[in-house]
């Protein structure tokens, strides 16, 4: 029933197609976006070399791009894209969590480091010299969570998406995935800083599937922990935004699960990469990517993978969209546009 629920509320749109499709509040390529509220503004980060940003005064901008904030990448990195970031306010120093490439998991293997700054654009420069999370085959210092012992069953292919989350008595956590299928999100406690494994911790996993689950982001409503996460293949518009609801952190075996955003529900092209943002009334925006081509805010339209569509010049582009809740489940109550 609450699927249903959340179903209708999602489909309710304006008799013209055109006019309930939502528009990107920065139609530029802008994938897996991690968005704070700062002093200043809203400060948007991207995958991308180093961690490119873009920043604004308002949800539904004008939003402006910038370089990237990551200083270098640490030594025990390689050359390479970083991949969807995190980013969180601990204890007065904005941390970034990012994946990176390293050696000894093939080409696109990454691991999760941490860099810290006193502002929330930057620069952030690296912590440590080993990684926060990687597994202990890879060519690296031993991690703080290396995934001991490691499990036959998932793929020699890296950690990515890493996703802090504060508890409600303080304690803080970094959920990530592990790469490739079978997909995994484990969580591990990280100390009060946010900057390292917190002693004697070890990483549980929450979830697995047997496709993509990945871009994990956790909140906590009334009636429990509330998970999104992307699934499919991001480089389709059947690419989607799932959620799931626990009442236990660390325990998602009785979890109810819904689909939240997907091309049905919302007419865009592969809305996932999803991140929350607590606004001033205490209610999230949730800022998400989605394909857009031909240089238009119009979404992607047909199938196959549109990174491989030169021709049709294909972003993933940034939306934004204030949320509301139905019984513990994410309604899209807005979705904003630019101004």
């Amino acid at each position: 029933m609450l699927l249903l629920a959340a179903t209708v509320l999602s489909v309710a749109r304006p008799a013209s197609a055109e006019e309930w499709v939502p528009r990107p509040v920065l139609n530029l390529d802008f994938p897996d976006p991690a968005v704070v509220s700062s002093p200043g503004g809203l400060v948007a980060y991207a995958t991308g070399d180093l961690v490119p940003h873009a920043w604004s005064r308002q949800a539904d901008g004008p939003w402006r791009r910038g370089p990237g904030l990551l200083t270098h990448k640490p030594s025990w990195s390689r050359e390479g894209g970083v991949w969807a970031v995190d980013v969180a306010r601990v204890r007065g120093r904005w941390l970034l969590y990012y994946a990176t490439p390293v050696k000894g998991m093939g080409e696109h293997g990454r691991c999760i480091g941490v860099a810290r700054s006193r502002a929330a654009r930057g620069p952030f420069r690296p912590v440590g010299s080993a990684p926060l999370v990687c597994p202990s085959y890879a060519g690296t210092p031993t991690a703080q969570d290396p995934l001991l012992p490691r499990d036959p069953t998932l793929p020699r292919a890296g950690v990515i998406d890493p996703s802090w989350f504060r508890d409600a008595d303080g304690s803080s956590y970094l959920l990530y995935k592990t790469d490739r299928i079978p997909s995994s999100v484990r969580l591990v406690a990280l100390t009060r800083d946010g900057q390292s494994v917190k002693p004697g911790a070890t990483s549980i996993e929450l979830l697995r599937s047997e496709g993509v689950l990945e871009n994990p982001v956790l909140t906590l409503r009334p009636e429990g922990y509330v998970l999104l996460a992307s699934e499919g293949d991001w480089t389709r518009c059947g690419y989607s935004t799932t959620w799931r609801r626990s009442t236990a952190l660390l325990d998602w075996s009785a979890a109810v699960a819904g689909v939240f955003l997907d091309t049905t529900t919302t007419g865009l092209c592969g809305p996932g990469g999803a991140d929350l943002v607590e606004r001033r009334d205490g209610e999230l925006t949730a800022f998400l990517h989605g394909w857009t081509c031909r240089g238009t805010a119009l979404p992607c339209a047909g199938t196959g993978k549109w990174d491989h569509k030169p021709r049709q010049r294909g972003r993933r582009a940034l939306y934004a969209a204030e949320l509301g809740w139905l019984d513990g489940v994410p309604q899209v109550a807005r979705w904003l546009r630019a101004r």
